[in-house]
């Protein structure tokens, strides 16, 4: 079988994960990256004996393409989108998929009408032990998702940097999107469509960045379920967890990227073994591999466009309600 051929367009940190996930899934050949910085190209092309460009006009122009990667900040999600679709490249967008519902609806029907094949990297839900609770809610292990909540708070050292272009609200879409993006994602996997949406939101620290520093966001959902997100990039420490109740058991953890750290206790409070139910598969890897089985016709798109815009959505409403 003959490797896809494909390229990125953003050589930054995500943009490593990606190209190197690709390589990785030993079915595409990563033949060509752009970036803005032409050093970041060149270092990535050298590792990865691609050909670099310093614009998505000269990726597009690359013959024989398959597909485009596109992993720049959120702001520029929906015109590369459009513009590698109208191209005729089927496209990898990473999440947020954009920062308005608007530009989402524009993308998916710039790839509708040429016929090509996009997907979001909504890649949390290839992360244990998220994999394995959706596998659970699939099976009927556990019965439904009757409520949840996550927390996911990020070190304001490394977040709320004045001049970072994650802390202009403009370019990443704020916390909400640019990482709440991973959560609110998968509590529409597990709890179905949201009805409801109310949300707090602060900006506290003495800096100059637009982005608030936590937010609070209470969501009902059309099942009857209830959950709550509590994020943002303005603690002085990081933390990450969860807790679950389903009709059948009660999911706890404070570390959820540790799927051994995740607690599991049936209707009787005892806790129920988890050995043997996690699986090793790596997940950018296994997300690229779906979105090359779609382009070769043997699968569909794990996450859609119109998954991605659900989440935009939300985020919107919050964003919304905060105000």
């Amino acid at each position: 079988m003959d490797k896809l051929r494909i390229g990125l367009c953003g050589c930054g940190n995500m943009g490593g994960s990606l190209a190197a996930g690709l390589v990785g899934t030993e079915e595409a050949a990563l033949v060509a990256v752009a970036d803005v910085i032409p050093e970041r190209a060149a270092a990535m092309a050298d590792k990865y004996d691609a050909q670099p460009l310093d614009s998505l006009d000269k990726l597009l122009a690359v013959p024989g393409l398959d597909g485009v990667i596109i992993a720049v900040p959120g702001y520029l999600h929906a015109p590369l989108t459009i513009q590698a679709a109208q191209a005729g490249k089927n496209i990898f967008v990473e999440k947020p998929m954009a920062l308005h519902v608007a530009d989402c609806q524009a993308m998916i029907r710039a790839a509708r009408e040429s016929g090509v094949k996009l997907m979001v990297g909504q890649v949390l839900r290839r992360y244990e032990p998220y994999r394995s609770i959706l596998r659970w809610l699939d099976e009927g292990r556990y019965g439904q998702v009757r409520a949840a909540s996550i927390w996911r708070i990020t070190d304001g050292r490394r977040w709320a940097v004045p001049g970072y272009w994650r802390a202009k609200h403009a370019l990443s879409g704020g916390y909400l999107l640019e990482v709440g993006a991973h959560e609110l994602d998968m509590l529409r996997c597990l709890m179905g469509a949201p009805e409801m949406v109310n949300a707090l939101s602060r900006k506290f620290l003495d800096r100059d960045h637009e982005v608030t520093d936590y937010i609070h966001v209470q969501i009902g959902f059309s099942r009857g379920g209830a959950a709550s997100y509590e994020g943002g990039g303005g603690t002085s420490i990081s933390r990450y967890g969860f807790r679950i109740y389903m009709d059948g058991a009660t999911l706890v953890s404070d570390a959820a990227f540790d799927p051994k750290a995740m607690k599991v206790y049936d209707m009787e409070g005892q806790e129920v073994s988890t050995e043997g139910e996690f699986s090793p598969d790596k997940p950018v890897q296994g997300e690229l591999a779906n979105w090359l089985a779609a382009l070769r016709g043997e699968a569909e798109v794990a996450v859609p466009g119109e998954e991605g815009l659900g989440t935009v959505a939300l985020a919107e409403a919050a964003y919304r309600s905060a105000e």
